[in-house]
């Protein structure tokens, strides 16, 4: 196994490495988060709220079900993270979607896993306690997190933080690949400082 390793993390997946560099601390070297999804505990509340996100979110109306992939094709190219529908776009909607047993197209992604990522996101904090882990919050302009109130947690929280600005939204890695993939090498690259701002 890895004595220690980099964990570059997007959206919900940013909360869960945030867990992560708690247990134990020192098998993460350094911390990238991309556009956090709330790293608050949710509501309980939130919870009724559920059924209208799952048909609002960008990347969950790709789920289907779809008569064909064609018709799968054209619901995406709508959607954010595959605005400019770009080589890499379609390549990355293609290894996500699947024909159904029951005929016709939708995502790899199960809607158990989806539930699940959502009841996990309610019932846990990300951030409760100091983490002295290297941490670069990357930013893209246009992304979920840009408000003073949504960095709080981080600033309060992550004791070796800092803050790096991307262009794009909150798929960077998929809008705006050269610059998302740029900022992540000169990250990784750079000795364990940290983020460059």
């Amino acid at each position: 196994y890895l004595e220690q390793m980099d964990v570059v993390a997007h959206s919900w997946a940013a909360k869960i490495a945030l867990l992560w560099a708690r247990q134990p601390p020192q098998r993460i070297r350094r911390l990238v988060l991309v556009d956090p999804f709330f790293v608050n505990r949710l509501p309980g509340v939130f919870r009724f709220t559920l059924p209208l996100l799952y048909r609002t979110l960008p990347f969950l109306k790709v789920m289907g079900p779809f008569p064909s992939y064609e018709a799968a094709v054209a619901v995406a190219q709508t959607l954010k993270q595959y605005r400019g529908w770009s080589d890499l776009q379609e390549a990355v909607f293609k290894a996500g979607m699947e024909a159904k047993p029951e005929g016709g197209w939708g995502s790899k992604f199960a809607i158990t896993a989806r539930n699940g990522v959502f009841q996990d996101t309610l019932q846990l904090s990300g951030l409760t306690e100091a983490i002295s882990t290297p941490t670069c919050l990357l930013l893209p302009e246009q992304g979920l997190n840009r408000t003073a109130f949504q960095l709080k947690p981080y600033q309060k929280y992550l004791t070796r933080l800092t803050i790096t600005s991307l262009p794009g939204n909150h798929w960077p890695h998929l809008v705006e690949p050269e610059a998302f993939n740029q900022a992540v090498a000169t990250l990784l690259e750079t000795p364990l400082a940290g983020c460059q701002k």
